[in-house]
């Protein structure tokens, strides 16, 4: 199991200063979990979560391995030179923020084809994985691509050197079976499933919209809510645990955010 930190955002309306955060990683590393998925662009600025994530684990010892992810606006971006720059200073700022030397699993953010196959993007960052700042290059796979079957990404995960990817996988949105885990699976990709709870809507505590005010990132497509919701009705016993144990049935491990040490309690039951 991974540590999602997209709630440490305070995007689900509840706020995370770093005491909050040590409650929650240190109650998670001694469960035996050690991995912390994050990314730059969590949190009101740039770097905001990786930098409380950073301060916690330095300042507690926590030996997590750190996921964290890397964009490419092909809009701003002219030439390799400027590419470049641009690559090495989301990897430094990271770096720093994080109070790591080197980041474990480094993902390319979800991103169109245009912005991932470039092949100087892919040489720069082989080149800091020979230097030792990066462990794994990995791919965080946009959802409407694997909706779409629009998989080319996948057909460049030998040449760019990529071995690990991330891809939504629960119950409920099963479209990442069909291709892309078999896929990784032949080609000994290792595969992070993520969204396994659908933001909370698979663990069966969720029965009607009037759970969810209009600060709730559920209420900002309540009719994908209430879809999710109706499935959920249907599914005898439904948990946490069962949603989570599916998941893991077809992915290696699984990314999940909990807003406290209790969520994490109910998922060992």
């Amino acid at each position: 199991m991974v540590i999602g930190s997209e709630v440490f955002s305070g995007a689900w309306g509840l706020k995370f200063d770093e005491k909050k955060i040590y409650t929650i990683l240190r109650y998670a590393y001694d469960k035996g979990i050690r991995e912390i998925d994050t990314a730059p662009i969590y949190g009101k600025n740039n770097h905001d979560v990786e930098k409380k994530i950073g301060n916690v684990i330095k300042k507690a010892n926590l030996k997590y391995k750190i996921n964290t992810k890397f964009s490419i606006n092909k809009l701003l971006i002219k030439n390799k030179v400027e590419l470049e720059k641009n690559l090495k200073s989301q990897l430094e700022n990271s770096l720093k923020s994080l109070k790591k030397d080197s980041i474990d699993n480094y993902f390319f953010h979800s991103g169109t084809d245009d912005e991932f196959m470039i092949d100087d993007a892919w040489n720069f960052l082989n080149q800091k994985k020979k230097d030792g700042l990066i462990k794994n290059l990995c791919i965080s796979l946009r959802h409407d691509l694997v909706k779409k079957n629009s998989l080319k990404q996948l057909d460049y995960l030998e040449k760019y050197g990529i071995n690990k990817i991330s891809t939504v996988c629960n119950l409920y949105s099963k479209e990442s079976l069909k291709k892309v885990v078999p896929i990784c699976k032949k080609k000994n990709i290792f595969i992070y499933g993520r969204m396994a709870l659908a933001k909370g809507l698979l663990t069966g505590k969720y029965k009607s919209l009037n759970a969810f005010d209009r600060y709730d990132p559920r209420y900002k497509d309540l009719k994908l809510t209430k879809k999710i919701i109706d499935f959920s009705k249907k599914i005898k016993n439904l948990s946490a645990k069962k949603s989570v144990m599916w998941s893991l049935k077809h992915c290696d491990k699984v990314i999940l955010g909990f807003k406290n040490i209790e969520q994490i309690k109910s998922l060992n039951d």
